[in-house]
């Protein structure tokens, strides 16, 4: 048996980091545990150590940029995880965009314009001979694929074949970033009074007179494929912002809270039994999870012991003030409720990996509405604000 080849098979990578994250998210200190996210931790740690193994031997088991999870395989599991929180958290949808729509796209606004102007500060006051870099712990610490792809288009057409410094800075702040909102949404779940409770009496009230059916694989299936249809569709912003799209991601949660909340169509039938369902999400998210640190790991942990610590601390510093100032304005000025609050900034992050701590800390699903609702306007203002940045 070849150990080089065992210790970097995808597949036992994966189930190493999910059990031994399991193990891990079940450590706690005043109430407050990893959960899930522990296979995310460990994933760093497994991604570090297996890499520089590699390298000792000189192995070409693994690619260059240090990725040992096919992309194809991560974006199943963000898929999986996506679709079956969206039809889960549909139930209340329409009431709450209802009631609350326009106070979503404000909390989006703020928070990725303070990530905006924050990082605009470092590069003018500190950091201005790494304006690119910069631009990338932007999109890393609000954890955003399309930011990223917007960023390294700017950075191709603006300034030639600068995409690599991009994704240093993307590299370095992603990992940060997910700590920071995951560490936030705990510390929110544990001091949030009566509210869960609240919450989760209304969502029974709600679901009642509504037969549930046993997990439909075609239904699924369907949810999944009308949201990549619509991830793909491109809209023309002008010259000046290119195109924007939701991607998969976006794609995925809007089909599954639509059709969620449509619940029947013929045959088919979303409105599936919520522990089927359930089953689904904490498979797709502990491989989502350890995939991300698997993935991204060693080039974190490497950067930053090498030339990374100013992007490390300009990520970490971006991350916390867009989310204090999304507390502030949708605590205090717009007045929504905890559970909506927290998937709000996990949405206005586009932060996956917090909104699956979210989801545990509050015990329910109802925070991916809030997340469902402020994700689409998150991404467009991402993308504005990131072609901004190369331009001014």
């Amino acid at each position: 048996m070849n150990i080089t080849d065992l210790i970097s098979n995808p597949l036992l990578l994966m189930a190493s980091s999910i059990f031994l994250g399991q193990l891990v998210g079940r450590l706690h200190y005043k109430n407050i545990k990893l959960g899930s996210s522990g296979g995310l931790f460990v994933g760093i740690v497994i991604s570090y150590f297996v890499t520089k193994y590699l390298q000792m031997q000189d192995s070409d088991s693994i690619m260059l940029d240090g990725q040992f999870i096919p992309k194809e395989i991560f974006t199943l599991s963000l898929i999986g995880f996506i679709a079956s929180v969206g039809l889960l958290a549909s139930k209340n949808i329409r009431s709450t965009i209802k009631d609350n729509g326009y106070r979503f796209m404000i909390l989006a606004f703020t928070i990725t314009s303070t990530g905006a102007l924050s990082t605009w500060l470092f590069i003018k006051l500190l950091f201005g001979d790494l304006k690119i870099s910069i631009i990338g712990t932007y999109v890393g610490a609000l954890t955003s694929s399309p930011g990223l792809a917007t960023a390294i288009e700017s950075a191709r057409e603006l300034m030639g074949s600068s995409e690599a410094m991009v994704g240093l800075g993307y590299s370095i702040s992603y990992i940060p970033g997910v700590i920071i909102v995951i560490l936030f949404v705990q510390l929110l779940g544990k001091f949030q009074g009566e509210d869960k409770y609240v919450r989760k009496g209304k969502k029974q009230e709600i679901s009642k007179g509504f037969k549930e059916v046993n997990f439909s694989i075609i239904s699924f299936c369907l949810v999944c494929l009308v949201g990549i249809i619509i991830g793909k569709i491109k809209i023309y912003l002008g010259s000046y912002l290119g195109n924007f799209s939701l991607g998969s991601t976006g794609g995925v949660l809007i089909s599954a809270l639509v059709l969620g909340d449509i619940r029947k169509i013929g045959f088919l039938n979303f409105n599936m039994n919520k522990g089927q369902l359930g089953v689904v999400r904490d498979i797709s998210l502990n491989m989502f999870l350890s995939i991300v640190g698997l993935n991204y790991g060693y080039n974190a942990l490497n950067l930053i012991g090498t030339s990374g610590a100013q992007l490390l601390v300009v990520g970490g510093v971006t991350a916390t003030i867009s989310i204090f100032m999304g507390y502030i304005v949708g605590r205090k000025l717009l007045k929504l409720q905890n559970i909506y609050l927290v998937g709000g900034i996990c949405g206005g992050m586009t932060s996956t990996p917090g909104l699956a701590a979210s989801i545990e800390a509050f015990d329910s699903d109802d925070v991916t509405v809030g997340y469902g609702a402020t994700y689409p306007f998150a991404l467009f203002f991402m993308i504005l604000f990131t072609s901004i940045l190369f331009k001014i």
